[in-house]
């Protein structure tokens, strides 16, 4: 069985098939609703009847948007990164936050220590690691907290 679900309600919906799968468009009509299958397009009088014939289900929940998770070799970053790239000399996950930016930043979750204090920080620029010893990258928050636990417990 395919399911309709909404995107604008009772106008516009994409359905997709048991595995997720796109299939089709349902768009609304004046005089009924167009089901939009690749280059086939299938007018028809009611909802009621295109459920009926093509067995889909219209759900009423309307979509998510996809969550878009910034992200550079599985660490997060605070940006849309570009030129990303790997530094394995010192296995940090770099990248700018422009196309043309020379100032790199560094993906995830560091700690790091100012002169006798130990701070937390997300996205560092590269400048700041190479100037003071640190910790990391966490890919979570939590994990860069259990260490600094493990510093203060020292």
């Amino acid at each position: 069985m395919t399911v309709a679900i909404p995107v604008v309600k009772n106008k516009y919906w994409i359905v997709e098939a048991d595995d997720g799968q796109k299939v089709a468009t349902i768009q609304a009509a004046d005089d009924g609703v167009i089901l939009v299958q690749g280059d086939l397009r299938h007018k028809y009088p009611s909802i009621k009847i295109l459920e009926l014939e093509h067995n889909i289900k219209f759900s009423k929940t309307k979509t998510q948007a996809p969550v878009r998770v910034n992200s550079v070799y599985d660490y997060p970053s605070s940006s849309r990164p570009y030129n990303a790239i790997y530094d394995i000399k010192n296995k940090l996950p770099l990248y700018t936050t422009s196309k043309k930016s020379k100032s790199y930043r560094c993906a995830g979750y560091y700690l790091i220590q100012l002169g006798s204090l130990w701070v937390t920080d997300f996205c560092p620029k590269r400048i700041i690691l190479t100037r003071n010893p640190y910790l990391g990258p966490f890919r979570t928050s939590q994990q860069m907290l259990d260490q600094f636990d493990k510093l203060a417990q020292v």
